[in-house]
């Protein structure tokens, strides 16, 4: 696999895993602030994968920065959702105007990505080979738990 195949992956691994443990964690969860979210889902990263102090807040630091790009985007999407309603609204689809709002969410993914894929390493970078097992088992679990009745 390319390097930067590798870098994307782990980038969704880390987003769609900090996300669905958000999502899927217990229901009185769902009521929770992102602070205490980011809170919850350090203390059980860190019980899983017995990280020592550093690693726990190079942990911290990622879900905090994930955390807070989430809610910049959060904050967006009334207005682009405003936005595009006007669009349908229109006799005549604007495309350069849909086109504008596609262009804005991919500028701010290609700002980000930088500072995510930086916190990701610092993360990765700081655990041991026991623990980076751990993490592939977990990610190989949850692959096939997603993948439970598709043809391969």
């Amino acid at each position: 696999m390319k390097r930067s195949t590798k870098i994307i992956a782990a980038v969704l691994l880390v987003a769609g895993s900090t996300s669905a443990v958000f999502a899927f964690s217990k229901p009185g969860h769902w009521q929770m602030s992102p602070e205490e979210k980011v809170e919850f889902v350090t203390d059980r990263v860190t019980q899983k994968l017995e990280l020592d102090a550093q690693q726990q807040r190079n942990f911290t630091d990622l879900t905090e920065l994930v955390v807070q790009i989430m809610l910049d985007a959060k904050a967006s999407k009334v207005q682009q959702i405003d936005e595009l309603k006007g669009l349908l609204q229109e006799s005549s689809f604007n495309q350069a105007a849909a086109l504008d709002l596609i262009q804005k969410k991919t500028q701010m993914v290609s700002e980000k990505a930088p500072l995510v894929i930086s916190s990701l390493a610092v993360f990765l970078d700081s655990l041991n080979s026991e623990q980076k097992q751990k993490m592939q088992r977990f990610f190989e679990n949850r692959r096939k738990h997603y993948r439970h009745g598709d043809d391969e």
